[in-house]
């Protein structure tokens, strides 16, 4: 600062042409050496010329580094003093200025008149030893711009050959200037008037607290009425100024509470926006979770479905495998009783024809040529036989390719049974998957409205709870709902079971007439009973295999069902721990809500504590203006008697000097 300082006034001493003094290159110097963040700039006792006052003067007007500026005993001439005050008037940082010793009367004293109107930072002013008071005109420009300015606070003018004229001009500018509180006039000539001016300004201006008249010829009462208005300026200063430390440190304990309370407040206020961050979490966790739940759900219900459909389709394979192994055990069963009557009728015949043998044995022998053209004759008979055996095994044929040709077509239609069973699935499947969009889109709408509300939960927390209740029950209904829906599309499927079963039985009835019809040919089918017998034991080994597999399938549903219980306990297990956690979110609101009122409570408290400190201060600053009030009263009453006592005196001094007068009168008479 100081080498900026120093660089500016050679830059400004170059630009005017002017050579820089040495002593003040050498102060700024020293100055920089000792590096003090704020510096006095002390040129005292140096002969200056006027153009290095004047560059001296625009370098101080911007000048930020100096707080103090001394040009004591320096004898400056008027020009100096017009630059160093032309500059000093724009300048915003220097508080005490020391012009001591140099002279100033006339055009000088217009310059720091001048300078008093602009400046707005002087506190301080020394003007000892010059003849400021010599001119009348100058010391009233001078008194001017005392009047206008605000920022000083002492002001030293001994020996300035002030005369009483000069004291009243200055005393009509200090009833305008309230802020100057020392004043010295020390070794002048106020006199009898001057001092009658300052009393008349004391009792205007209560700002003055230390006023110096001493060498001023003034009389010794109105000196003691100025003594005595200055203390009681002295008085009234300091009671002011404790008014003021009091009403700072109270302005200052108010902003404190107001501060302490707004962070109580931002407190609550962040803990609010934590409580509420923290529930949208959780919510958000829980809805979550119940979302998964529900998907998981209905995945398992989408499981449990397929496993009833599969289940159902093994019930009807079953039922249908059982009644084919019933038809074929009757038929066999009738086979066998059919076998049986042939076999005792066989018995018999062969009984007969025994006994007929044995009574024609005598007749064969006789008969032998006749038998062996016979013979020849039932050779062709076998041939004969033999042909229509091979028929009878290609119809056998024809009708095994017929049976085989219904089998198929039953496969075919049982297939086109199964498509549209399958068909009812996906309908029912794009049914349940809409009603899950419908769902999902009620869940997003739900979501969006707890959301909003949850912006204003502060005034709708019971609104809130009311609306879970009405989601629960939502929920309950979407459930009895979904339940409805299932049990219709198993009495649909229950009914389709029905139609197929009728269906089924009618076929069974038109096969059961084809094998009536077929039945008719019994009696040509003997020859192929070994063959059925083969078929029979292998029908009944495929009967033993689809038990076996029926058994499988048993223990299948038995284990899915186990698993389907495991699953609904587990998903039990799940609701409940959700519910629990739901329960501890309401607990941990419900406990954030008597946080909240408890801090509410604390806020109300402490707005009545605040209410009953301000309260109290204000009666203390009544209480004060009060005795403040009283001791103006008092002040007005020592006037009173003061002006009383003046009188008083002024009344004796009159009876002294007619008591005189009629003592030198008598005397003259008396020497007459």
């Amino acid at each position: 600062m100081m080498e900026s300082f120093r660089h500016i006034y050679v830059r400004l001493c170059k630009d005017h042409h002017i050579d820089p003094q040495d002593c003040v290159l050498e102060k700024l110097k020293s100055l920089e050496v000792g590096s003090k963040s704020k510096a006095v700039l002390d040129l005292s006792t140096n002969s200056l010329t006027p153009k290095t006052c004047c560059v001296l003067g625009k370098a101080l007007a911007s000048d930020r580094t100096f707080v103090e500026i001394k040009f004591a005993d320096c004898m400056l001439a008027e020009d100096a003093i017009k630059g160093l005050a032309q500059g000093l008037a724009y300048n915003t940082f220097c508080k005490k200025l020391d012009l001591k010793g140099n002279n100033i009367h006339a055009a000088g004293t217009e310059a720091i008149g001048k300078m008093l109107r602009q400046n707005k930072s002087l506190v301080s002013l020394c003007l000892e030893w010059n003849g400021m008071g010599m001119l009348d005109n100058s010391f009233a420009v001078f008194c001017e711009g005392l009047g206008s300015n605000t920022a000083l606070r002492a002001l030293d003018l001994r020996n300035n050959q002030i005369s009483h004229d000069s004291v009243s001009e200055l005393a009509a500018a200090l009833k305008r200037n309230v802020h100057l509180r020392a004043l010295d006039l020390r070794w002048n000539n106020c006199g009898l008037l001057g001092g009658r001016a300052l009393l008349e300004m004391l009792q205007s201006n209560k700002t003055i607290s230390r006023l110096e008249l001493a060498g001023n010829n003034v009389p010794t009462d109105i000196s003691k009425s100025i003594e005595t208005a200055v203390q009681n300026n002295a008085d009234r200063q300091v009671i002011i100024d404790e008014n003021l430390k009091r009403t700072q440190t109270m302005s200052q304990h108010i902003r404190e509470l107001e501060l302490d309370k707004k962070l109580q407040v931002n407190e609550l206020l962040t803990s609010l926006d934590n409580q509420q961050e923290i529930h949208r979490k959780s919510h958000r966790f829980s809805t979550e979770k119940i979302g998964n739940l529900q998907l998981a759900l209905e995945e398992r219900k989408g499981a449990f479905n397929s496993l009833a459909a599969k289940l159902s389709m093994a019930e009807t394979e079953l039922a249908l495998s059982e009644q084919k192994v019933n038809e074929y055990n009757s038929s066999l069963n009738r086979l066998k009783v059919e076998m049986q009557e042939l076999a005792a009728n066989h018995v018999t015949e062969m009984r007969k024809e025994k006994e007929d043998r044995a009574n024609e044995e005598l007749k064969y022998l006789k008969e032998i040529s006749e038998t062996q053209d016979k013979n020849m004759q039932l050779q062709n008979k076998v041939e004969d036989l033999e042909r229509k055996c091979r028929q009878q095994q290609e119809q056998i044929y024809d009708l095994k390719e017929q049976v085989t040709h219904l089998q198929s077509e039953l496969t075919m239609k049982g297939s086109q049974y199964e498509e549209r069973i399958t068909q009812e699935k996906l309908r029912q499947k794009e049914a349940m998957r809409d009603f899950e969009q419908y769902k999902q889109k009620e869940m997003i709408h739900m979501k969006q409205e707890s959301e909003d509300m949850e912006k204003i939960l502060r005034d709708r927390i019971s609104k809130l709870e009311s609306q879970r209740l009405d989601m629960e029950e939502e929920i309950s209904r979407l459930k009895s709902t979904n339940v409805s829906d299932k049990l219709n599309a198993e009495e649909q499927l229950q009914t389709l079971k029905h139609r197929l079963k009728s269906e089924e039985e009618q076929r069974h009835v038109q096969l059961e007439e084809k094998i009536r019809v077929l039945q008719t040919s019994r009696d040509e089918l003997q020859s192929l009973t070994n063959q059925q017998v083969a078929t029979i034991s292998q029908l009944q080994h495929k009967n033993s295999n689809l038990q076996m597999e029926v058994d499988n399938l048993r223990r299948q549903m038995e284990e899915l069902n186990q698993e389907l219980a495991q699953k609904n306990n587990y998903t039990m297990a799940e609701v409940g721990k959700v519910k629990a956690e739901l329960n501890k979110l309401q607990n941990k609101l419900d406990q954030e809500r008597s946080v909240q009122s408890e801090m509410r409570e604390k806020l109300a408290t402490v707005d009545s504590q605040m209410s009953e400190q301000m309260l109290k201060h204000r009666r203390q600053m009544e209480e004060k203006e009060k005795e403040v009030v009283l001791l103006e009263e008092k002040l007005k009453g020592r006037e009173l008697e003061l002006v009383r006592l003046r009188e008083e005196e002024a009344q004796r001094v009159q009876v002294l000097q007619s008591a005189i007068l009629n003592y030198v009168g008598k005397q003259g008479t008396s020497s007459r």
